[in-house]
């Protein structure tokens, strides 16, 4: 069973579950917080195989996602006047466990408004700095 793609853009996969091993593996899992918590509860969900419970995992999963790029969409509006609101919008990356794919698609969304992109160049050297300090 396939369920969604992950991975930058260019080098997108898709998740695949195998539900006819027990327990259930997975392949092209997601490396981040975000992504391990909703891979254990889809591994869970297999293992009682139930497809409606998977199919409402899945829609949780996506709501979330979009709840995510929503905040941080208007962090970044924010951000364009506030220091604090950029502040905030570290903050927000570090807890929701989804900054790098998050930023990723946010670049992509602003392309075309130079200040947002500028924001969000900041943003993402924040990251890899904070990456860098905890390895």
């Amino acid at each position: 069973m396939t369920l969604l793609g992950t991975g930058a853009p260019d080098t997108q996969s898709d998740l695949i579950i195998d539900c006819s091993t027990s327990p259930p593996t997975l392949t092209n899992t997601g490396h981040n917080r975000f992504c391990d918590d909703w891979i254990q509860a889809f591994l869970n969900a297999a293992e009682r195989c139930n497809p409606f419970l998977l199919r409402q995992i899945l829609e949780n999963f996506k709501l979330k996602a979009i709840q995510d790029m929503n905040s941080l969409k208007r962090f970044v509006r924010q951000a364009e006047m506030s220091h604090y609101a950029l502040f905030r919008c570290c903050q927000f990356l570090q807890g929701c466990g989804n900054g790098d794919v998050l930023l990723q698609n946010a670049r992509a969304e602003h392309s075309d408004l130079p200040e947002a992109c500028s924001i969000i160049g900041v943003l993402e050297e924040f990251l890899r700095e904070r990456e860098q300090a905890q390895a």
